[in-house]
């Protein structure tokens, strides 16, 4: 869990005579790093989450206090310190300043002019660091345990000092396209989530111990879905953390499910008899039924790039309508009619009863699961 506002503030408030004026509802927000702004021209490398220090020395420039709080607040940052004297007084700091920041969960501080900027910099930036380093130790904890049937002692040890019990009820989500991690982790922060959020393989992946107290599933979905072009597995429910390997897999999954059928989530306890996929031991029997079914337009495809195997399953997932598959793949009418026609003719079947829809359904699963 990244270092907090109201963590820095508690541990300097004394040492660098900090005064809180608004924004307290915003201290669980999350603080990746430090950065001194006194205008709008470097605001473009901002990635959120950055706790800002400022002089006021932009107000030289016409720009006014509110309008680059306000900025910050677009930026995502996670809160600001003026360094309160030569450039800004107490009276610039107005109502409508106030108001706004408690709106927006924008802790705003002032310090004294006396204060030395490159101190409490270079004081949080260590912290920051330490904190960086740690979160990088429990990463590395956690991807060596998803792939880990049976997660070694050292593993466990390293989870459990980081307040992850051995016990509990875990869940694995895999996120493609999380741009801006403060934007969750910060209402995480704020419900007291027990959760870990790390890059790997490409993919966001968040593993968090849920308990009676916490957040439901949906309020966790709802919230990484606030945030447009978010792709999302999630795992079912998992009683010990000896069990991210499996939770991973599934999470997986999902996601790739998610991925197949153009939906934004999907969790595997809702995927139905497809769930039986992971009870199968024997992938070269899997591998057999997928090609049987797809190895033609697959081979066929590849001969002649064309996307017949593509149109098959949008076929299959609009339950064989051709104005949805037309929808789903932005063609016309009458080329989907006539790569249907054609991919017919192909596999020698014409999709007119429930058991030939559901081989290749499974099929296209099958080739999911196995690319996990």
């Amino acid at each position: 869990m990244k270092t907090q506002v109201g963590t820095l503030y508690d541990y300097s408030k004394e040492t660098y005579s900090l005064n809180c004026l608004a924004g307290k509802n915003g201290f669980s927000n999350a603080v990746y790093w430090t950065y001194l702004a006194e205008d709008f021209q470097n605001f473009e490398f901002l990635k959120g989450g950055e706790l800002i220090i400022t002089t006021g020395l932009f107000l030289n420039s016409g720009i006014s206090l509110y309008d680059f709080i306000h900025e910050i607040a677009m930026k995502n940052c996670s809160g600001i310190i003026i360094n309160e004297g030569k450039y800004i007084s107490p009276q610039d700091i107005s109502q409508d300043i106030l108001d706004f920041c408690d709106q927006n969960k924008i802790p705003l501080f002032t310090m004294p002019w006396h204060i030395h900027l490159v101190e409490i910099m270079q004081d949080y930036c260590r912290l920051l660091l330490q904190d960086s380093q740690r979160e990088d130790y429990l990463s590395a904890a956690f991807q060596s345990s998803l792939y880990q049937s049976h997660i070694s002692g050292n593993t466990l040890r390293t989870l459990n000092e980081h307040g992850f019990p051995t016990m509990g009820s875990y869940r694995v989500m895999v996120i493609q396209n999380l741009q801006d991690t403060a934007m969750i982790t910060s209402p995480f922060n704020q419900v007291k989530l027990k959760y870990h959020l790390f890059y790997y393989d490409n993919m966001h992946v968040l593993i968090y111990l849920a308990t009676p107290d916490s957040i439901t599933l949906q309020q966790m979905v709802d919230l990484i879905y606030y945030y447009d072009g978010i792709i999302m597995g999630i795992s079912d429910s998992l009683s010990s953390l000896s069990l991210l390997e499996q939770g991973y897999k599934r999470a997986r999954f999902g996601f790739a499910i998610a991925s197949l059928n153009r939906k934004p989530y999907v969790v595997f306890d809702e995927l139905g008899i497809f769930q039986i996929l992971f009870a199968h031991t024997n992938p070269d029997l899997l591998e057999r039924i997928y090609k049987k079914y797809l190895g033609p337009l697959e081979d066929y495809d590849f001969k002649h790039d064309t996307r017949y195997e593509e149109t098959l399953r949008f076929f299959l997932l609009s339950d064989c309508s051709l104005v949805k598959t037309s929808e789903l793949m932005f063609t016309h009418r009458n080329t989907t009619v006539y790569r249907i026609r054609k991919i017919k003719d192909l596999i020698g079947n014409d999709f007119d009863y429930a058991e030939t829809k559901f081989n290749y359904l499974m099929a296209f699963y099958i080739k999911e699961y196995l690319s996990i």
